[in-house]
């Protein structure tokens, strides 16, 4: 029975192996190339939100696209926008799954280091960022967020989130900005960006076309080359501040302090005690 039992333990652990990753794309609208007017374009309701949702379809299945050439055995999105409202599972190229829900969980769908890598689409930077387009950070009401003393956007947030499941950010795409701003927390990512500030709030986007391909192109880059990426690791313990510009009144609200042992634990918090 042991010689028999031996060589199928061994060609179990070869079939794992030869798995291919698993792929977390995290989506967010405010990055997505033609997008660029908080008036008409990033809420439900507003006159050019459904061109929006299309072209923010068109980017994400071009980065599965990308990930599933490259040997990805699973592509999982989570529609990230305006309370997973942007995409429809009907538009979804398959075989990629689709996660939608109104309230996010601490561990941001990645628990369980379910995922080999992470990957965003239609990024924007943090708040405050010279030459960012329609950035902030969760909202138009921060200044910064900072988790250790070090300020992060949104990107940050969920790289942090990322790495204490051991999870690398594998790519990005978004405005310039915004990869820069990526490059900053992981160096050897892929970046594509599909737009760029060109002065008092205009963007110049790249051809939906040519946006899709540079995508589908670095998304196959990112996971043939994902044995090349670390997570970014927040060693315990762990603050995560935020802080506020004035309100209507002119009043600055009082910073906002999470703390635990962990980076999940501040998370726990600040999303536990949102209405």
């Amino acid at each position: 029975m042991l010689r028999i039992l031996v060589p199928f333990l061994a060609l179990s652990a070869i079939l794992v192996g030869a798995q291919g990753p698993r792929i977390f794309i995290v989506t967010d609208m405010e990055g997505v190339g033609g997008v660029h007017n908080w008036d008409e374009q990033v809420l439900v309701g507003q006159r050019r939100f459904d061109e929006s949702r299309r072209l923010l379809t068109g980017e994400v299945n071009a980065a599965v696209e990308g990930a599933m050439a490259a040997g990805a055995s699973e592509v999982v999105i989570w529609d990230g926008h305006g309370g997973s409202r942007s995409l429809s599972i009907e538009d979804i190229r398959p075989p990629a799954q689709l996660v939608q829900g109104q309230r996010t969980p601490a561990d941001f769908y990645l628990g369980g280091k379910r995922y080999d890598g992470l990957m965003f689409v239609g990024q924007h930077a943090k708040a405050g960022t010279k030459n960012g387009l329609m950035a902030h950070s969760q909202s138009l009401g921060v200044k910064d967020i900072t988790i250790n003393g070090k300020s992060v956007g949104e990107m940050g947030q969920a790289a942090a989130i990322a790495g204490y499941f051991k999870t690398p950010v594998l790519l990005l795409t978004g405005d310039q900005a915004a990869c820069d701003e990526m490059l900053e927390l992981q160096p050897k990512a892929e970046t594509v960006a599909v737009k760029q500030f060109i002065g008092r709030g205009s963007a110049l986007s790249l051809p939906h076309s040519e946006a899709k391909d540079r995508i589908r192109a670095a998304a196959r880059r990112a996971v043939t080359r994902i044995r090349e990426f670390k997570p970014w690791i927040i060693e315990g313990p762990v603050e995560m501040k935020f802080e506020y510009l004035p309100g209507k009144d002119g009043k600055v609200p009082p910073d906002r302090v999470y703390r635990g042992q962990t980076v999940l634990e501040c998370f726990e918090q600040w999303l536990g005690g949102k209405g």
